[in-house]
């Protein structure tokens, strides 16, 4: 009798433990995943950039997560800025389980670095834009290499993903189990 009243609570506290297990190692899968994708945007010349080699550095660091094999989804920039008051900077659709995005910040010494280029996972090409946040040609200034007192660009790289739970208990907020990953550097080369 004890046992049947006992029984359902162990039971819940124990897939309890382990969706919050697997919550935690996918968010440490996508953090990593993040940031070995900026590093391989960091180092990577600046006159032969790869959106491509970048994505592929991310989704061999994003195993835990169990994300699809195809990343297939751009996280979209909220804004023109990196603030750091802005937390997750970015987002992805509703309809989607994972997001990668790579965007190219221009620091220009005062003020707020802007956005002027951003690799697109799903169509497999850079946009850029001018100072005046115009699409179009790249801006003389972004993404070009260190030189002098310049210290080349900011390259970011985020990570989006939901986790799927095993029980229905954490599905109360469905938002609470969606983790960003993602990094700043600065271009090396």
């Amino acid at each position: 009798m004890e046992f049947a009243l006992v029984a359902p609570v162990f039971l819940v506290m124990v897939l309890a433990t382990i969706d919050f297990g697997g919550y935690f190692g996918a968010r440490l899968s996508v953090e990593n995943a993040a940031r070995s994708g900026d590093r391989v945007a960091t180092v990577q010349p600046y006159t032969s950039y790869s959106g491509s080699a970048i994505v592929t550095a991310v989704t061999s660091n994003a195993n835990v997560a169990l994300v699809p094999s195809t990343w297939d989804v751009d996280c979209a920039w909220s804004g023109n800025f990196l603030l750091p008051s802005s937390y997750p900077p970015f987002t992805f659709p509703t309809d989607k389980t994972a997001c990668i995005g790579i965007w190219y910040f221009e620091l220009t010494g005062s003020g707020a670095p802007w956005l002027c280029g951003q690799w697109s996972v799903s169509s497999q090409t850079f946009t850029w834009w001018s100072s005046a946040g115009v699409s179009g040609a790249k801006d003389g200034g972004c993404v070009t290499a260190p030189t002098g007192s310049y210290q080349g660009d900011l390259v970011v790289v985020g990570v989006g993903y939901r986790f799927s739970p095993l029980t229905p208990l954490p599905a109360i907020a469905p938002t609470a189990l969606t983790t960003y990953g993602e990094t700043q550097l600065l271009e090396e080369q």
